[in-house]
């Protein structure tokens, strides 16, 4: 679990946060929930766009078919 208890920053000259120092494991733990959370977007507007489903084999057919 990423600690944000233990994030230094980098600030300016009147004191501002302008930037983070993160460990490289907890930039990598954010990097892999970030990319989860994409993932699970683009799945639910793949479900919501969908007008319906073929079977496999029908698939595999309408490809071969489609080749050069």
């Amino acid at each position: 679990m990423i600690d944000i208890k233990n994030i230094d920053y980098v600030t300016d000259e009147n004191g501002h946060k302008k930037r983070i120092i993160l460990k490289v494991s907890d930039f990598e733990q954010m990097q892999e929930k970030i990319e989860d959370l994409e993932d699970a977007l683009e799945l639910e507007k793949a479900r919501k766009d969908a007008t319906g489903f073929k079977r496999w084999k029908d698939f595999l057919k309408e490809i071969e078919s489609k080749k050069v």
